[in-house]
């Protein structure tokens, strides 16, 4: 392997109410927390909770092993959104394990991307729906 630069466009957001909508390709997607903005009142995302990838991005969310736990951590009012990165199956599980390595999501807990990343110097670029996500940022080879 070499290094790596990964620049997915970051799609979204879906809610539950209109997840059919979301890209039915392969890539990764990241769960993320909403709640009303104090001072705007607008819906915000707030938190980044899971980051996960599968070859239809939809099916992923639709079917994470972790999904009934992230309903049950929402506090009333606040939402569950998605956002897709689309990302072809050579690099998707890089993508993935840079994600959680670098942001530490709360429901990624048991993955060994948290404190190992078995892949050569990835540099992340994210644009799009990127909200609570960082913009770049680089990994190194950590075995």
């Amino acid at each position: 392997m070499t290094e790596q630069i990964l620049s997915p466009k970051m799609l979204g957001y879906w809610t539950d109410a209109n997840l059919k909508e979301a890209p039915d390709e392969s890539g990764i997607y990241c769960v993320l927390r909403a709640a009303r903005d104090p001072e705007s009142e607008e819906m915000a995302v707030q938190e980044l909770l899971r980051v996960g990838e599968h070859r239809s991005a939809r099916f992923g969310i639709q079917n994470d092993e972790t999904r009934e736990r992230w309903h049950a951590f929402l506090r009333p009012g606040e939402e569950l959104w998605y956002s897709v990165g689309l990302c072809g199956k050579a690099n998707r599980e890089r993508l993935m394990a840079a994600m959680i390595n670098s942001h530490k999501p709360r429901f990624n807990g048991h993955s060994p991307f948290l404190e190992r990343f078995p892949f050569d110097e990835t540099t992340v670029h994210l644009y799009g729906k990127k909200d609570m996500l960082q913009s770049i940022f680089t990994v190194m080879r950590q075995d």
